[in-house]
């Protein structure tokens, strides 16, 4: 009730000022500065909440460099950049709060054990994000020089804004045509939404910079992510299902790809990752893949490698001893030209990871230029059928090494399948 009556006067002092004429609701009008420096948190939140406060608008930004915070969309809002503006990132770690404990999802079990956002929402319904204008996370501001070498490393894993943008358990979520610049970690996590539109984003980071994800979707459904432009340090597009993270094992599914430029210092593609449950009925498509490291990753790797993933040790909760094995059906690449250091595809598990099923994976109409095979590490006993290779032209590099590895793979489909060297 008191937020309820906090709402109601800032949307009676808004109208005071001549704020929300036509459900458009000017973060200026409240306040902010486009001058690059001050901290207009407050400021854009009280438009955000005003918006949602008068029953949904549109919040627009416009016109400068605004600098700020932690920013929490509402319900029924739409927050526009127009060309030539720009969010950046506040240069102080510790204004960016950390995460409070939630109904929806386990903090506890934040990745990285980094619990901070410039964007963040918890259950909303018909949130967007969208315009010309740009979010910059400036990740130079939480970075240093690795010295002796051309990379950098995080200053601190807690203390960086760890997402750009973190939803969790939103609804009908729409992010349209923004540019996100250097997050200091992922470009975006998408986790537990449902009914999501991903169009013609435009995702750009120092590939130096360690942890920066591009489009993270995982135990999401309904998903579409089409005619977007990543270029990323870390995994260009991911696609997870989560157990700890959320109260029990989510799938990831329905979840289709389409019309993308994709470049990565890691993998293009990674499909699931430690302790991850069941992905299924997802289509990627017409995709150009650039100077990556490794093309389209299934991979599970063992959790001792991996201590942050999900996180374990001092301060973080035993993990529940049952974990549910990972899946992966009816997931189909096609009509992709991928480029890579190493190999185009791979499927791997680790000796102390638990796999159900891989069923019905298929890679057709595709053109590839890698010095490596698509390598393939199974184990006797994992149930892996229906792999289909179809119409798939493999232009070999020089610098290779190795052979088409199909360890543990009892049945491959190879169809109009041509390797020239």
């Amino acid at each position: 009730m008191k937020r309820m009556i906090g709402w109601l006067l800032v949307v009676a002092a808004a109208v005071a000022q001549g704020a929300g004429k036509d459900g458009v609701f000017c973060v200026t009008d409240f306040g902010a500065v486009p001058d690059g420096k001050t901290d207009n948190t407050a400021a854009i939140q009280k438009a955000i909440d005003a918006a949602a406060a008068a029953g949904g608008g549109t919040v627009r930004v416009a016109g400068g460099a605004f600098m700020t915070y932690t920013l929490y969309p509402r319900s029924n809002t739409r927050l526009e950049i127009e060309a030539g503006a720009s969010l950046e990132g506040g240069p102080d770690p510790l204004l960016y709060p950390e995460f409070e404990p939630s109904p929806h999802w386990r903090v506890e079990y934040s990745l990285r054990r980094n619990k901070r956002a410039m964007f963040y929402a918890v259950a909303q319904t018909n949130i967007a994000i969208c315009g010309r204008g740009t979010i910059n996370g400036r990740a130079e501001l939480f970075h240093e020089k690795t010295e002796g070498t051309h990379w950098w490393r995080r200053k601190h894993d807690q203390l960086i804004t760890g997402r750009n943008i973190f939803l969790v358990g939103c609804k009908n979520v729409r992010l349209d045509d923004v540019t996100i610049l250097n997050p200091s970690g992922w470009s975006m996590w998408l986790l537990d939404c449902e009914f999501v539109q991903v169009r013609g984003l435009k995702i750009e980071m120092d590939l130096r910079f360690p942890n920066g994800d591009g489009i993270h979707i995982g135990s999401c459904r309904d998903v579409t992510v089409s005619d977007c432009i990543v270029r990323s340090g870390d995994d260009a597009l991911i696609l997870r299902a989560y157990q700890h993270q959320l109260h029990g094992p989510v799938a990831c599914e329905r979840v289709v790809v389409a019309n993308c430029v994709l470049q990565s210092n890691s993998a293009a593609i990674r499909i699931g990752w430690t302790h991850d449950y069941l992905i299924k009925d997802c289509r990627i498509s017409n995709l150009v893949i650039r100077e990556s490291h490794t093309g389209i990753n299934i991979d599970m790797p063992d959790m001792k490698h991996v201590p942050n993933d999900p996180p374990r040790g001092e301060g973080v909760p035993p993990l529940p001893e049952t974990v549910h094995p990972f899946g992966v059906e009816n997931v189909h690449f096609s009509d992709i030209n991928l480029e890579c250091r190493n190999a185009p595809i791979r499927v791997r598990f680790s000796e102390d990871t638990k796999v159900s099923r891989i069923r019905n994976l298929t890679f057709s109409n595709m053109t590839i230029r890698s010095p490596e095979y698509p390598s393939f590490t199974l184990r006797p006993d994992d149930d892996v059928s229906d792999i289909l290779l179809s119409n798939v032209r493999f232009e070999m590099q020089p610098g290779g090494k190795g052979a088409f590895n199909i360890k543990g793979l009892r049945r491959l489909t190879l169809d109009r399948v041509t390797f020239i060297h």
